[in-house]
C-alpha cells in the first residue's frame, strides 16, 4: 500500500463509522450531513495524491 493511501484510509476510516455518522446525521441536518461526507471524501482523496507527490 502506498503512503497515499494510507493516509487517505487513515483519515476516512473514522470520519466514516457508522456510529459516528449516525450521530453527525441527527446533529447536523441531512444537508450538511451530505456536504460533510463529500467534503470528507474530497479531502481524503487530495491528500492521498498530494502525499504520493511529496513522498
Amino acid at each position: 500500500m502506498s503512503l497515499g493511501s494510507a493516509a487517505s484510509f487513515m483519515i476516512t476510516g473514522p470520519a466514516t463509522k457508522i456510529t459516528n455518522l449516525g450521530a453527525l446525521k441527527i446533529v447536523l441536518g441531512m444537508k450538511r450531513f451530505i456536504f460533510y461526507l463529500a467534503f470528507v471524501m474530497v479531502f481524503s482523496l487530495f491528500t492521498g495524491l498530494i502525499v504520493n507527490l511529496i513522498f
